[in-house]
């Protein structure tokens, strides 16, 4: 995984490529945990219950501050200490950039953001609310000198579809057949 971490240094938004079932959990719980400094830690789940998204993070005791952001009617019930939060409408995209914009206000020191996942997102919205939306909130977490992935799988959108919201990151992990990671200018010359 360092290899990963040395090729995204210097990014802020990631975008994790990651086919169901693959190795996309490690990836992400590295992504979040394996730096230098202590983060806090926000998830954004469409899939996930605020308790699932915390064990993750079970073996990194750590960590600063650990809140979660569920979707839909994924359970917000999480164990002390966590700040959960509830966006009742998975298609209420206004709602969901407030409240993330909240936690990143808040919260001093270094922030990671886990969105798990575009591909749920895009089941609720069209492309073009999803990409104005994503523009927007890369944009908030860069501001806030906050980093952040983004999980999608590939296999589930047109070639067209990732190629569009692969335009809004600082980079490209992809997780099928092995990791491989694109940074922005590698990115701008393969379109």
């Amino acid at each position: 995984m360092e290899n990963i971490h040395d090729q995204l240094d210097g990014t802020t938004n990631v975008l994790l490529a990651e086919p169901p079932m693959g190795q996309g959990r490690d990836v992400c719980t590295s992504l979040l945990c394996d730096r230098r400094e202590t983060p806090s830690v926000l998830f954004v789940s469409y899939t996930r219950s605020a308790r699932d998204c915390v064990a993750q993070l079970d073996e990194h005791g750590d960590l600063d501050t650990v809140g979660v952001i569920t979707v839909g009617d994924t359970s917000a019930d999480a164990r002390d200490g966590v700040v959960t939060e509830t966006v009742s409408s998975p298609s209420d995209l206004t709602g969901l950039g407030i409240a993330i914009g909240q936690f990143l206000s808040e919260w001093d020191g270094p922030v990671v953001v886990c969105f798990d996942s575009l591909t749920s997102m895009l089941q609720y919205v069209d492309l073009k609310t999803a990409y104005e939306f994503l523009h927007a909130i890369t944009g908030q977490i860069h501001a806030a000198g906050a980093r952040s992935h983004f999980h999608i799988d590939p296999d589930a959108h047109d070639e067209r579809h990732v190629a569009s919201i692969t335009s809004l990151f600082d980079a490209k992990v992809s997780l099928g057949g092995g990791p491989s990671v694109r940074t922005r200018e590698l990115l701008a010359a393969s379109e």
